[in-house]
């Protein structure tokens, strides 16, 4: 392989896969510690990639035309790009390009055979982080494969004063939110604890979050108000993180914070599990009907949502105050 001074990765989205990529950034720039890293990423997720000290340049994605991504990736002249994301999108971006390229494997046949035939095929579960650090075999065998929390750029100082826990009760589908009634009852029986409340400007995340700050004074509501790096600011500083299957789980983790996640209508096969021993899951593993899907979906198609609905709530309060000081 020649010499490789500038390098591409490629991710548009979302929050959680973006989370991990930071291993396999920090890993890249172990192999090439005097190349140029630059990160193509949809314009609303550029902030968290800048967090990442590796990361030399961001090339915004705003939505145009293929060709015209392709002009902009073309006049950078880069001798290694990454495809992380590895869609149509990232794929014609990339066509034609005489660059050296390296596409991460999806296993998207074998996650539809487990939700729809119930048939695991995938008999070693690796997170998406490992699979990520696995594509880059083809340049050099990585020197570790463990998680590891990464140092992030961001402002330290906390926002928030004095010790809180941090609930985050909504996700992007419904299958892998837990019902905001539930999340009433832990905050029932937190009375005595701050909570710190974030959701995204998104009318479900306000209409929930709106609602749970209603149910004590000891609530402090960031929902909506809150960019990457507050939430990052606010994860680090908290005592405890109650969240979704979502792409706090995987920021939290990052951050090496305690956490407890709830998973609904998703499962461990499909990567995006936890890799902290430290967080504790709260998940039904009783039911035939999981996983309904490898994305989530906008309604229970049993009509019983018993994933997350027979999640005990007293069990979710003892690992909370077993976890906090």
């Amino acid at each position: 392989m020649p010499e490789i001074k500038k390098i591409l990765i490629i991710r548009f989205s979302s929050f959680g896969d973006i989370v991990l990529t930071y291993p396999f950034i920090t890993q890249l720039r172990k192999i090439f510690p005097d190349s140029q890293i630059d990160f193509l990423t949809k314009e609303k997720f550029a902030p968290l990639v800048k967090m990442h000290k590796d990361v030399n340049s961001i090339l915004e994605y705003h939505g145009e035309k293929t060709g015209e991504l392709k002009v902009r990736i073309k006049q950078n002249h880069y001798d290694l790009i990454i495809d992380l994301h590895k869609n149509i999108r990232s794929f014609f971006s990339t066509l034609c390009i005489h660059t050296e390229k390296i596409r991460y494997q999806k296993e998207t046949l074998k996650k539809l055979l487990l939700v729809a035939l119930k048939l695991n095929l995938i008999k070693s579960i690796s997170s998406v982080y490992k699979r990520y650090l696995i594509a880059l075999d083809k340049i050099q065998i990585p020197d570790n494969f463990d998680f590891t929390s990464t140092d992030l750029d961001f402002n330290r100082e906390p926002i928030e004063k004095g010790a809180y826990i941090i609930i985050v009760p909504s996700s992007k589908h419904f299958t892998k939110t837990l019902p905001k009634e539930k999340f009433e009852k832990i905050i029932n029986g937190l009375k005595d604890k701050k909570i710190v409340l974030v959701g995204d400007k998104s009318d479900e995340d306000m209409n929930i979050c709106n609602y749970l700050s209603e149910k004590s004074e000891n609530i402090m509501n960031y929902c909506g108000k809150s960019d990457f790096n507050t939430l990052a600011n606010l994860i680090y500083n908290s005592e405890l993180v109650l969240c979704n299957d979502s792409g706090v789980l995987h920021l939290a983790e990052a951050l090496d914070k305690k956490v407890i996640v709830f998973f609904g209508s998703t499962v461990k096969e499909f990567g995006f599990y936890p890799q902290l021993k430290s967080t504790i899951v709260f998940e039904n593993n009783n039911l035939k009907c999981r996983p309904c899907t490898h994305i989530g979906k906008s309604y229970c198609p049993k009509k019983h949502f018993k994933c997350m609905n027979d999640l005990n709530i007293k069990d979710v309060l003892n690992k909370i105050y077993e976890n906090i000081s």
